[in-house]
């Protein structure tokens, strides 16, 4: 019994774990993917229009009537005549020319489109929440360098109290480093308004409350393909594959509209009975319909399909452009911001280190303040969150490029 207890309380305890364990990029991605409402209701749209596409073809149902003919009006409803009879019939519409092929064309060029635009939306999703989940990542590593900073300054005050009481520093200073304290704990309190926010929008998309922080660190990220070969690729990116869908959408309405000028056809067999020794009888016709109003009517009807498709070959064209001018922004944004990585590394973080050893001896000899101290320390903790953020917004680029060419399952 003791030993079904403990195993309880470990299984309960690494549950806990597990639900505290910090949200990875890929993580958050699969679960974005998997709790998506708006995912499912397009995959059961596209189900619906394929189940519909095989009853297009089809016939339309028969109909079947019952009536009462030839009674005469005098005496009704007990008078009778020679031609008085109940009869019952069957009809069948034939739609004329390739109608029923055609409009199962169109309900299937309907669910592509569908289709298409489900796979635009999950690469969407894809590239949002990894803008989200990097947000949150940068947010939080910003908070951990202010808390680091927060506690030099608070080693400043004390070092700086006990100055004063050696009669070697100035009360000025100890001043200095509570207010760059009191700054920094504002700083904070900003930096946790911006982390819940942040954890909220992760939330919307992980279909659930985001974890109390994600992973520590970056995943690797390769180096996009070469730009010229991404704008190549373009032609088969999952937007402009909806816009072509909505091109033969287009084209397959333009189809039936110049199909509605054939003629629909019914035929009708029934049966007619009469009362005492009048011989029953059967009948059988044949009906079809007259378009003599072809221009004012059908003829219309196709410029106006002609119209929209035009409508949808132009907006096809202009889709492909607005990925253009995307992946070409995306592309620049990570590489300029792949040469500030580079440049701070190299340059920026070294000299502001460099500055503070420097001006950390002059102050032990007697021959700078304290504050310029301080200040240096808050320039290096700046431009080390200035750095932080230039590489989340390298990554946010190498996200929305990643939105042109990899395509969730």
């Amino acid at each position: 019994m003791l030993r079904a207890a403990c195993i309880f309380n470990a299984l309960v305890i690494a549950s806990s774990a597990w639900a505290q364990a910090p949200l990875t990029l890929e993580d958050a991605r699969r679960l974005a993917l998997q709790r998506q409402p708006s995912l499912q209701a397009l995959e059961l749209n596209e189900r619906a229009l394929v189940v519909q596409s095989s009853s297009e073809a089809a016939l339309p149902d028969p109909r079947l009537k019952l009536g009462a003919l030839n009674f005469p009006t005098r005496g009704f409803p007990s008078a009778r005549e020679d031609m008085t009879q109940l009869a019952i019939t069957y009809e069948q519409t034939m739609p004329g020319g390739d109608k029923r092929r055609l409009r199962a064309e169109k309900t299937r060029a309907e669910a592509a489109q569908v289709r298409a635009e489900r796979a635009v939306l999950a690469n969407a999703i894809r590239r949002d929440v990894s803008l989200a989940w990097l947000s949150a990542w940068g947010l939080a590593r910003t908070e951990v360098l202010v808390r680091e900073l927060q506690a030099e300054y608070r080693q400043a005050i004390d070092a700086a109290t006990a100055s004063v009481a050696a009669g070697r520093g100035s009360q000025a200073d100890v001043y200095t480093a509570r207010q760059l304290v009191n700054q920094s704990e504002d700083r904070l309190l900003e930096l946790a308004m911006q982390s819940e926010r942040a954890r909220a929008e992760l939330g919307r998309w992980i279909g659930q409350a985001a974890p109390p922080q994600v992973a520590a660190s970056l995943p690797p990220m390769d180096a996009p393909a070469p730009l010229a070969e991404l704008l190549e690729r373009l032609e088969s990116h999952p937007q402009h594959a909806m816009s072509r869908a909505a091109e033969s959408t287009a084209q397959a309405e333009v189809s039936l509209a110049r199909e509605a000028s054939a003629p629909d056809r019914s035929w009708e067999v029934g049966y007619m009975f009469r009362d005492g020794d009048r011989s029953d009888m059967v009948m059988f016709q044949f009906a079809f319909e007259l378009p003599f109003w072809r221009e004012s009517r059908q003829d219309r009807v196709v410029e106006s399909k002609l119209w929209m498709q035009e409508r949808a070959r132009e907006q096809s064209q202009d889709h492909l452009r607005m990925l253009r001018a995307e992946l070409q922004a995306a592309y620049s944004e990570w590489q300029r911001n792949g040469e500030r990585v580079a440049n701070f590394d190299a340059r920026i973080l070294p000299d502001a280190q460099a500055r503070i050893d420097a001006l950390g001896a002059a102050y032990r000899a007697g021959r700078a303040e304290l504050g310029t101290v301080l200040e240096a320390r808050r320039y290096l903790t700046d431009s080390r969150i200035q750095r932080f953020m230039v590489e989340v917004a390298q990554a946010k680029a190498r996200a929305n490029i990643a939105f042109f060419f990899e395509h969730p399952e």
